[in-house]
């Protein structure tokens, strides 16, 4: 993915960190087999050469991502995020009508855990993982829910979803608890084709100035005009 401008994605900047509302499609840092694969965290490198990753995001998830611009805040964020002193809220379009209004997991992750390199399940072995779910709105086989991971491991929102049953839609790497037969050809049909999981805002502390931040990333076009398709929107 290389047809997006830099200038119209950053959601805020200062001399210590940039924010941005990452596209869908665009890795957040460079590809472990393919180097030159464009990526986040290389253009900005481009732009302002010294930049540090705090966090990331999956290639196919859009929304809030923030960088340091130099060491001291990298220190000080990293320690925000280990701590969990930052509050994460994302937003999905997922499969399914829970019947629950909120619904809290805690059930323990395993990163890595399969041949398709899959974040699995693990009650011995995984690392402790909680998410909380809200439904903002449900119609005909889909809902739309806002998300709040306490926790911050890699594919925890999409394996915890998947677990219960309700993965998100286009999120085809995870359909493997999903008991709809030949669920692929249903979408296509439907022309669900792309992956509705964004991460909405982010809440924070900024690390020099101690002031307390919250930042917001405007849901993708594809992502409201689905939400207007499914006649969820709220």
């Amino acid at each position: 993915m290389n047809d997006f401008n830099l200038k119209e994605i950053i959601l805020f900047e200062d001399e210590d960190l940039i924010v941005l509302n990452k596209p869908s499609g665009l890795l957040s840092i460079e590809d472990g087999y393919d180097r030159e694969k464009i990526n986040l965290r290389s253009v900005l490198r481009d732009t302002y050469r010294a930049i540090w990753t705090i966090h990331r995001l999956d290639k196919d998830t859009s929304g809030v991502i923030i960088f340091a611009k130099n060491e001291e805040s990298h220190r000080i964020l990293n320690s925000s995020f280990l701590n969990r002193e930052t509050k994460k809220n994302y937003r999905a379009i997922i499969n399914g009508l829970p019947i629950w209004d909120s619904f809290e997991i805690n059930l323990p992750l395993r990163i890595n855990g399969d041949r398709k390199h899959r974040t699995v399940i693990d009650l011995n072995n995984g690392k402790p993982a909680f998410t909380r779910f809200v439904k903002l709105n449900s119609q005909e086989g889909y809902s739309y829910l806002d998300i709040f991971p306490m926790t911050g491991l890699t594919h925890q929102i999409r394996a915890h979803l998947s677990a219960i049953g309700f993965p998100i839609l286009g999120d085809h790497l995870y359909w493997h608890c999903y008991e709809i037969k030949n669920i692929s050809n249903i979408h296509q049909e439907k022309g669900l084709l792309n992956y509705f999981l964004h991460a909405f805002s982010l809440e924070f502390t900024h690390p020099i100035l101690r002031k307390p931040m919250l930042i917001s990333a405007p849901l993708p076009i594809s992502f409201s005009q689905m939400l207007e398709k499914l006649k969820i929107n709220c």
